[in-house]
């Protein structure tokens, strides 16, 4: 897991929110299979937060599937895999504004590279969206959120040499393709742009 400075987790800065995982841990057994919970008042301890204040953040960790309420046993909290992986989270910097304009003008071409190249694909990429942080005034971002939409590939003038994509290996080589690009793209493909979460900013768009 990696996690962004100068953001908040479940309200916490990421060192405090990993140092309080890191408390919390310590006090169960180290083989994951073991049994692992905690109560509430431990966890209000290892958070050094106001009772108040710990409790919205156990809610919030709840939603999250970081915590899960232990069956007949009141106050009592089970640690999940997505807990252990916040204790041993990367903290690195964010991505300035500036970088991330750079990486989707480099989508923005790598988008129109593949609708000329990948004749195997069944697809082309139709249009891709920025949305989420991106839209925020937000200087330094924590990801960088695009949402793809596709069509169908307009048939070949000549055969193909070799096997063209099936449905779901066409969409996942898309997928792939962008997801390399940078640790900080979160892709998500979507049958049409009204599906994609408002507001969002337009960064490719296919040729008719």
């Amino acid at each position: 897991m990696t996690l962004v400075a100068k953001h908040l987790y479940f309200g916490l800065d990421p060192l405090s929110l990993r140092d309080a995982a890191n408390r919390v841990l310590a006090r169960v057994p180290e083989e994951p299979s073991a049994h692992a919970a905690v109560r509430l008042e431990a966890l209000v301890e290892d958070l050094r937060l106001s009772p108040g204040a710990s409790q919205t953040i156990v809610e919030q960790m709840i939603a999250g599937g970081v915590l899960m309420p232990v069956a007949q046993a009141a106050n009592e909290f089970a640690l999940t895999d997505r807990f252990r992986a916040i204790a041993r989270a990367r903290i690195i910097d964010p991505l300035p504004r500036s970088d991330a304009q750079m990486l989707l003008q480099h989508c923005a071409d790598i988008a129109a590279k593949f609708n000329r190249t990948a004749a195997r694909n069944k697809y082309e990429i139709d249009s891709i969206v920025a949305y989420g942080a991106w839209m925020s005034r937000q200087a330094d971002l924590a990801d960088l959120k695009i949402g793809i939409t596709g069509r169908h590939r307009a048939p070949v003038q000549r055969p193909l040499i070799g096997r063209a994509t099936a449905q779901t290996e066409g969409t996942d080589e898309i997928r792939a393709l962008f997801e390399r690009q940078n640790a900080f793209l979160e892709v998500k493909l979507y049958k049409r742009t009204t599906d994609i979460p408002r507001p969002f900013s337009v960064v490719y768009r296919a040729e008719d």
